[in-house]
């Protein structure tokens, strides 16, 4: 019961086990989360992806024990494309264009990873390294994300 719990979690509901795109419907997770996250203070929810970072380090590492995915970074986890969308998000408003703008920029990063985030995606071979790859991307979507809201 515990390992389907995770399991659940881990995959975003399960959305992680969509055959296509995994990533992609992991990242509307993230939107969903975000919505429910947009009208707290921005100390509340950089407080809430602390907690929501170190669980998700605590699950993958509970699943790699269990061996419940084949692959340290198997395509069905997605937790940490939640985590990277909504580790930039919060530092803005709710509005259908930074919304989608993120989301387009996020998974642009993610799915290519420039560098550093092929290194960290390539050499960190463990939970942190799985969930800071996301982290980086949204990093790179959040800068680009302030260049279109305050500079264009």
């Amino acid at each position: 019961m515990k390992n389907t719990i995770i399991e659940f979690l881990v995959t975003g509901l399960y959305f992680g086990k969509i055959k296509y795109m995994p990533g992609t419907f992991g990242t509307i997770i993230g939107v969903l989360v975000f919505q429910l996250i947009s009208n707290n203070t921005l100390v509340d929810n950089i407080f809430f992806l602390i907690i929501l970072f170190f669980i998700a380090l605590l699950m993958l590492n509970y699943c790699y024990k269990k061996n419940i995915f084949l692959d340290t970074d198997d395509k069905s986890i997605v937790i940490d494309e939640i985590l990277g969308y909504l580790a930039f998000m919060i530092f803005f408003e709710n509005t259908i264009l930074n919304i989608t703008v993120g989301f387009i920029f996020f998974r642009f990063f993610d799915i290519l990873k420039p560098f550093p985030i092929y290194l960290i995606d390539k050499k960190i071979k463990n939970s942190f390294g799985v969930m800071l790859d996301d982290i980086v991307a949204g990093l790179f979507a959040g800068i680009m994300l302030l260049l279109i809201n305050y500079v264009v």
